[in-house]
């Protein structure tokens, strides 16, 4: 402890000349307040650290009691419950030490056969695997980019743990290796952060929406004199000026470094491992070498990703970015804790009326962010507004990708680099959101909530983090490759259109309607690439396996195959694991990391066994962690389903059949996953899965070759088409189905990923009975679904209980509302859903579930 106290001493003399060299760039006020809220976060860090000492040196103490226990006892007399008599201590120990001296003799003759071994052979050096690189840019759309930043020695590259930092003995003293994360981060490069609230407030947009507010309310009142119309002037002059300062960011180079300091100590008590691609990070720091923003869109998981994202750009020197953050953030300290980080803060939902109106936040909002680009700042945003509850990644949300879009258009930027970022977590730091599938209420972020939530944090184990930094690539080439597609008919286009949420700022006109169709684009493209980025945990396989082809449990050794198949085959198809080791380990570790609540390990017939506990509350989160793998066998488990609907009695398949209906579940899912990128024709995507599945696992028999004389009449037959009407369909050779077991097993497994999904959807369609001549609130139909669907689990009609998710509920009813059979009247922030009038009949929603119905029967 004394120790201790004399490094705590040392650092905070170094905190206070670091304070006095900022001094004259800080006013009082803000010095007094940064000082504070610094005093008070070393306070929570040496109390924690203190507090884990304690834990600490109480396990250390049991240890040695029991150890010193165990030493004494008299085992062999299976007398551990008491110390009978001195004459048993002194046998017992004498005959301890004479098998402490015979096992010592034993290790010398061990070790001295080892080193003359070393000594008449060389060792095998052993290459680690390649790794594949993940992220590269899109080798149609930004062709320019992807050959820029990268170098061929990347892939060889070894990922770097950013927590390990131990800094080498040339050039660095005995104070700097002592004291070597105060060091790191004093050497940190210094980039100036400016402050653009005053340019804002100047700004012509900001003030013609002023003025603009200003008169609808004046033209709306009962009023007319010119007094008025100057104090509503007044009034909302000084309502945009509390709208930038609630909402703007302080951006500090100290509270940065401060922050990484603190983070280097407390992120190993709850993190054994931060994995980075070094060759990722080397990308980032040339792309920011071209002077032009870096935009960072990761995938939203945990409150987590925007504070480790910030740690790594600033320890390997990268401006960090300014970070769109949602307004519920906005509490006590933290709130002021995460502003200094790079936070600003924007409303998580705006009403669709009023919001339509409020011109004067939206150009607040876009002209702080346009002034903050203009200034050179990056800029970090989660594109699917809030964290994954599915673990799935969400549908986009377009309103700052607009603003920036907007502001490349206009001229604000002559360019932007977009780099999509995914971050994986072998367990989920921020628990699960099983309260919110099941139903109930988000619960809001308060400071003692935040308090017992890093309290529970610091005192858990979450095993390891990866985050992978995609190829950055120009904005510029991406419009206008897509703007050139549009004049290519040749291309053939063909993509799931979505609606645009009514909520957020692109359902406020933010972007101008010719650039909404562009914006849509590039966020579904940048959705895509992440997930496909997204490195593979242990626990994802594990969860993955057992949810899917293990229910009712497996043996170890039974996993240990499947786990071995499955990363050859991930390995095959370049998506890259988090994990590395023999499966048998690597099984053992997942299972004890997911904990008893989600893995139950027992002894059946001798045997160690798994079984995952797929019963509700757990097999929701459960699925969370497997969901990372069913998006990429998602469209294989759609083609599956697809061939088990369309295939005859005799195991034939036609190839036009079964386009239409993969198509046809692509619709289906279209607000779950996201199966091919804006740039690619679907139909291609479709007919090239089936082939790969055909090659890779041969689930339908090769077909005798045609006779030349055959071949040249189907020539004929095809050069008439036009003219004879001959139906090309009717010259195909049908697919015709394997029956070996591998073929049959493969297209089981496939079909089974996707299962509780349909049967949500399924039920969710089931249910739009009760809208038959009324109206209900989206909480309560939401409600009378979920009980729906827990009922007709309890009858068995229900297979997957993973079923029961408030989200796919709502993804079911938003696609429900697409195909023109339920609409959403919106008023004061609720809403209300009804049928559409020609189907608010019983009938009309018996043919909707039939429609989807059809695919959970059983294949023929």
């Amino acid at each position: 402890m004394m120790i201790q106290l004399v490094f705590s001493l040392i650092t905070y003399l170094n905190l206070f000349f670091l304070c006095f060299f900022v001094v004259k760039k800080l006013d009082l006020f803000h010095l007094f307040y940064g000082s504070l809220q610094l005093a008070i976060v070393l306070f929570f860090v040496y109390l924690i650290l203190f507090l884990k000492w304690i834990n600490k040196m109480v396990d250390i103490l049991t240890n040695r009691i029991f150890d010193s226990f165990s030493r004494f006892s008299p085992k062999e007399n299976h007398q551990t419950e008491s110390l009978t008599t001195i004459s048993h201590l002194k046998r017992f120990s004498k005959e301890q030490q004479f098998r402490k001296r015979h096992s010592f003799k034993d290790d010398i003759k061990d070790r001295e056969s080892q080193l003359f071994d070393i000594k008449e052979h060389v060792a095998e050096v052993e290459i680690p695997p390649s790794r594949p690189l993940m992220g590269l840019s899109c080798n149609y759309c930004t062709s320019l980019s992807r050959e820029s930043l990268v170098n061929k020695t990347t892939e060889k590259l070894a990922l770097n743990n950013i927590l390990d930092h131990t800094p080498s003995l040339h050039n660095n003293g005995f104070l700097q290796r002592t004291f070597s994360h105060l060091n790191q981060v004093y050497q940190l490069r210094k980039f100036d952060y400016p402050q653009v609230a005053e340019v804002v407030l100047n700004d012509d947009r900001l003030k013609q929406a002023i003025e603009k507010t200003a008169l609808q309310q004046f033209q709306d009142s009962d009023r007319n004199d010119d007094d008025f119309y100057q104090e509503l002037l007044k009034n909302n002059q000084k309502r945009a000026n509390k709208l930038l300062y609630g909402m703007r960011s302080t951006l500090s180079d100290f509270i940065l470094r401060f922050t990484s300091w603190v983070l280097y100590k407390l992120l190993p008590c709850f993190i054994s491992c931060v994995g980075a691609h070094p060759g990722q990070i080397n990308m980032l720091k040339e792309a920011g070498k071209t002077n032009l923003p870096l935009i960072f869109l990761p995938l939203h998981r945990s409150h987590l990703d925007y504070i480790l994202i910030s740690f790594i750009l600033l320890n390997n020197n990268v401006r960090s970015p300014l970070v769109a953050a949602g307004d519920n953030l906005r509490i006590p300290f933290f709130g002021s804790l995460l502003r200094g980080l790079g936070a600003f803060f924007i409303k998580r939902r705006i009403d669709p009326i009023m919001g339509r109106k409020d011109h004067l936040y939206k150009a607040v909002l876009h002209t702080y962010m346009n002034e903050c680009l203009r200034a050179g700042h990056n800029v970090e945003f989660f594109l699917e507004g809030g964290r994954t509850r599915t673990g799935k990644p969400c549908m986009p949300k377009y309103g700052i990708l607009s603003v920036i879009v907007e502001a490349f258009m206009d001229g604000t930027i002559d360019d932007a680099l977009l780099v999509p970022v995914s971050v994986n977590y072998e367990k989920l730091v921020d628990g699960n959101f099983v309260r919110e599938q099941l139903g109930q209420p988000k619960e809001m972020e308060t400071f003692g909530a935040a308090m017992r939530a890093i309290w529970h944090v610091l005192n858990s184990d979450f095993g390891m983090i990866r985050i992978d930094f995609n190829q950055p690539f120009s904005l510029k080439e991406l419009v206008k490759t897509f703007n050139a597609s549009k004049k290519l008919p040749a291309n053939g286009l063909k993509m799931l259109k979505s609606n645009p949420s009514t909520t957020s700022l692109y359902g406020t006109d933010v972007v101008s309607d010719e650039h909404k169709t562009l914006v849509e684009s590039i966020s579904k493209h940048i959705i895509y690439d992440c997930a496909k980025s997204t490195s593979v945990m242990s626990t994802n396989a594990l969860a993955f396996l057992l949810l899917s082809k293990h229910r009712e449990g497996a043996t170890v050794k039974q996993l240990v195959v499947d786990l071995d198949l499955l990363r050859e085959e991930l390995h095959q198809s370049r998506k890259d694991l988090g994990f590395t080791g023999d499966s048998f380990d690597i099984i053992n570790y997942s299972a004890e990391l997911l904990g008893p609540g989600l893995i139950r390990k027992e002894k059946v017939n001798g045997e160690d066994t798994i079984k995952p506990i797929a019963i509700l509350p757990n097999v929701i989160e459960l699925s969370y962690y497997s969901n990372t793998l069913v998006t990429h066998f998602a469209l294989e488990s759609i083609v599956a389903i697809a061939v088990s609907v369309v295939a005859t009695a005799a195991g034939t398949v036609s190839h036009v059949e079964l386009i239409d209906t993969v198509l046809d579940l692509c619709s289906i899912f279209q607000y779950e996953f996201i199966v091919c990128k804006p740039c690619q024709n679907l139909e291609h995507i479709v007919i090239g899965c089936i082939d790969d599945l055909n090659v890779r696992h041969r689930i339908f028999v090769e077909q005798e070759q045609d006779s030349e004389r055959v071949a040249r009449s189907k020539r004929i037959a095809k050069r008439f088409d036009d003219e004879d009407d001959i139906d090309e369909a009717e010259t195909e050779k049908p697919y015709i189905l394997s029956d070996e077991k591998t073929a049959v097993e493969r297209l089981k497994f496939l079909r089974v990923l996707l299962m509780p999904l349909l049967e949500a959807y399924a039920v969710t369609a089931f249910s739009l009975d009760k809208l038959v001549g009324k109206s209900l609130l989206e909480s309560e139909l939401v409600n009378d679904i979920l009980s729906e669907i827990q009922l007709q689990v309890s009858a068995g009609a229900v297979i997957y209980e993973e079923s029961v998710s408030v989200d796919s509920i709502k993804n079911a009813l938003k696609l429900y509302q697409k195909w023109d059979v339920l609409e959403c009247h919106t008023e004061k922030k609720l809403r209300l859903y009804s049928l559409k009038e020609n189907q608010d009949n019983t009938e009309s929603v018996k043919s909707l579930y039939q429609r989807v119905h059809k695919y959970r029967q059983s294949p023929n």
